[in-house]
């Protein structure tokens, strides 16, 4: 190659650099909607489930909602890592064989849409494992 034709490619080059679209950050993960949860916590002496609807709105790294059970609704509120998601239902029973307390999730959203992780309620000494869909 000539001397020519080496500035004119190395011109091209640079030009090229000059117009590169960097790369982009990884999309936040979009906790925003409503989620239909279902969990199975085993303990010593019983077996727990919890099957909220909850609706919930992201802001930033932070989420706020609420959640309605077949036994219990509440407030719910929690914060997000990435794809990681850590909230908290603050269940008030509504009937008899309901319970009172907060039921804390910590999970993850996979790439098929779906949250998938561990929880725990308070009183209890166990920690059950949930998934949240969205509704």
């Amino acid at each position: 190659m000539n001397a020519i034709a080496k500035a004119c490619f190395a011109s091209a080059l640079a030009g090229f650099a000059l117009f590169a679209v960097p790369a982009r950050p990884a999309e936040a993960a979009n906790f925003s909607g409503t989620w239909s949860v279902s969990g199975t916590m085993t303990t010593t002496t019983s077996i727990a489930h919890v099957s909220p609807v909850c609706t919930l709105r992201q802001s930033g790294d932070a989420l706020s909602g609420t959640c309605r059970g077949p036994n219990g609704v509440g407030a719910a509120a929690g914060e997000l890592n990435g794809a990681r998601v850590l909230f908290q239902w603050h269940v008030t029973a509504t009937n008899s064989i309901g319970l009172s307390g907060i039921a804390t999730f910590h999970g993850a959203l996979g790439s098929d849409g779906v949250i998938r992780g561990t929880w725990t309620f308070t009183g209890f000494r166990a920690t059950g494992t949930f998934t949240a869909i969205r509704a």
